[in-house]
């Protein structure tokens, strides 16, 4: 056995190996092969090894064992891209900071409760190596240290945010901002709590308390700050408070403002319709802060513009190509899109069918059972129109009449009974029906962007579109990676500090998306080949053990590549 080194030239680039091998016959030939390659080992694991062939008693054997080490993969991506956006320096050193750091990955790789993260942490991962943890500070990390994590993103949220958005957009930042709300359901006993309450719940779990959380991004997604609000809260008050955010803490000039809304201009004030955030009183504190906005109106408004025979908005206007009026410093955005339009009436045709299925059924069993009662069908059937919102243009009449039914006494004797039989008949308002059809697919953006030759209809429009990537962020925030809900916490301060790591984890979430994007890798495949990327513990005469990484497959090269950093090959 002998340490050989080697050289090959590869583009003009010379590599060097190191390699343990041994010689051996077969077939009356001698043979070499390679046991281990040491290119990568330390000096003084080199030295080691060349020591110990001066006895070379089990070597063979001993130079061969290999076991499997700590998942390593995603996690050296994750730290790449918290130093890379700031996050590291921004939240800081300090052994609590460390644990909230922790936390983040966690949020990431593993989604589990914080006991099952400081498990994954200290026996299944090189996060805690990878983020510096010394040995005491290992030894410190235990089932109660782990919330400190949580303490101290609530205790420094504001801290970490302002120095993330200096770190992130520095003497630029962004001139649009996009705002919107939701909320997440709460499990468990909270009497105690001022953040969870009952309100008006998006997530459909009805009867459940929750929390409300206003989210801040630019025009790319990325998050700039989160706030967690009562679970009453309306929609209006959180915008507010955003408002009053950027102006104080980030000092922001020409911002521009894109929000979900409702409400149009009429003598200077707006119909507040809806429960979108930018209403009448928003859009004045808007304009007194020195910002602009963009944001949109719903159908009751549209339809209380096109009624004003002072307004140029007018159902002709409305088309596939985008159209514009400027009236009382508004300017709107007005459109149709066909494919919608038509989406919006087949959906209202399904629903009218699925009413006449349903009102039969209802017959056939009222008229085949002698116990049932008209005033029954009734109720259903109106609570049937109305959950399918066609109460505007669907009525029906029932009448009836005395028919027999055949119905079966105590045992079993079947027997004529007289019964009144009804018949139901749906009746449409066609004129009805064909006013809420003019507004199909109909939508209007108004903003108080008015320069026209400085951001045109298509640029306002697309502003708006944007909007969408703060939907997806909650999208990705409470079901797709993050897993934000539900939440198990027992304190308002760890619910705080949970949200707030959470929009970090987001944040690193939506980098690596786009460098999967721009390596035209599959997102979801590739976090779990990153997750199957292990250390190696190799063990050299059952005294000298050191671990290594293995060649990673070429779609990750590739990632590598792209985001323009070298995955090590040893720790």
């Amino acid at each position: 056995m002998y340490i050989a080194i080697t050289k090959k030239k590869y583009k003009d680039t010379c590599h060097q190996q190191i390699l343990l091998r041994e010689s051996y016959r077969e077939d009356g030939k001698v043979k070499t092969r390679t046991l281990l390659n040491m290119t990568n080992l330390p000096k003084n694991q080199l030295e080691a090894i060349a020591a110990a062939l001066k006895n070379k008693d089990d070597i063979v054997v001993t130079a061969k064992q290999q076991s499997k080490g700590k998942t390593i993969g995603l996690t050296f991506i994750i730290t790449f891209i918290m130093n890379l956006l700031g996050i590291m320096k921004s939240v800081g050193n300090k052994f609590e900071a460390k644990v909230a750091l922790v936390l983040i990955a966690a949020r990431i790789v593993v989604q589990s409760s914080r006991i099952q993260a400081l498990k994954w942490a200290k026996e299944e991962d090189k996060i805690l190596d990878l983020l510096k943890f010394t040995n005491d500070e290992k030894d410190k990390l235990n089932n109660k240290t782990i919330y400190l994590g949580l303490d101290y993103m609530a205790d420094n949220q504001i801290k970490i945010e302002d120095r993330l958005f200096k770190s992130f957009y520095g003497k630029n930042p962004p001139k649009r901002l996009f705002y919107d709300v939701t909320s997440s359901y709460v499990t468990g006993d909270y009497d105690d709590s001022e953040l969870v309450a009952y309100g008006y719940n998006r997530d459909g779990k009805k009867g459940t308390q929750q929390i409300v959380i206003g989210l801040l991004t630019d025009e790319n997604g990325h998050a700039i700050s989160i706030h967690t609000y009562p679970g009453n809260t309306n929609d209006v008050k959180t915008f507010i408070d955003q408002l009053d955010k950027l102006k104080n803490r980030f000092k922001l000039e020409n911002i521009t403002i894109v929000g979900d809304g409702s409400g149009s201009p009429e003598n200077g004030t707006f119909y507040g319709v809806g429960c979108g955030m930018i209403k009448s009183e928003d859009i004045i504190k808007v304009k007194k802060l020195g910002y602009d906005y963009i944001t949109s109106i719903g159908k009751p408004s549209i339809q209380k513009l096109i009624d004003n025979k002072d307004s140029q908005i007018q159902l002709s206007l409305f088309d596939e190509d985008l159209q514009e009026v400027i009236e009382n410093d508004t300017r709107y955005i007005v459109r149709q899109n066909p494919i919608r339009r038509d989406e919006i009436r087949q959906t209202r045709e399904s629903k009218i069918t699925r009413l006449k299925e349903f009102i039969d059924m209802k017959v056939e069993y009222h008229n085949t059972h002698y116990r049932a009662k008209q005033e029954t069908v009734e109720k259903h059937i109106n609570k049937k129109i109305s959950d399918l919102k066609l109460s505007k243009f669907i009525s029906y009449k029932i009448t009836s009449k005395d028919g027999n039914i055949v119905v079966k006494d105590k045992d079993g004797n079947e027997e004529f009974k007289t019964k009144a039989l009804i018949t139901i008949e749906i009746a449409t308002n066609e004129k009805v029906k064909k006013e809420i059809e003019q507004l199909d697919g109909c939508y209007v953006v108004t903003t108080s962007l008015t320069d026209t030759t400085k951001d045109t209809k298509e640029d306002i429009h697309q502003a708006y579109k944007t909007l969408i990537k703060v939907e997806n962020a909650f999208k990705t925030l409470k079901t797709e990676f993050l897993e934000i809900r539900p939440l198990y916490l027992k304190t308002d301060k760890r619910i705080k500090g949970h949200i707030a790591l959470s929009m970090l984890a987001y944040n690193i979430t939506l980098k690596l998306k786009s460098y999967t994007n721009e390596a035209k890798l599959d997102f979801k495949s590739t976090i779990r080949k990153l997750s199957t990327v292990q250390t190696t513990l190799n063990t050299i005469n059952s005294a000298i053990k050191f671990e290594t990484i293995p060649t990673v497959c070429e779609n990750l090269q590739s990632l590598f590549l792209k985001m323009n950093i070298k995955f090590p090959t040893k720790i």
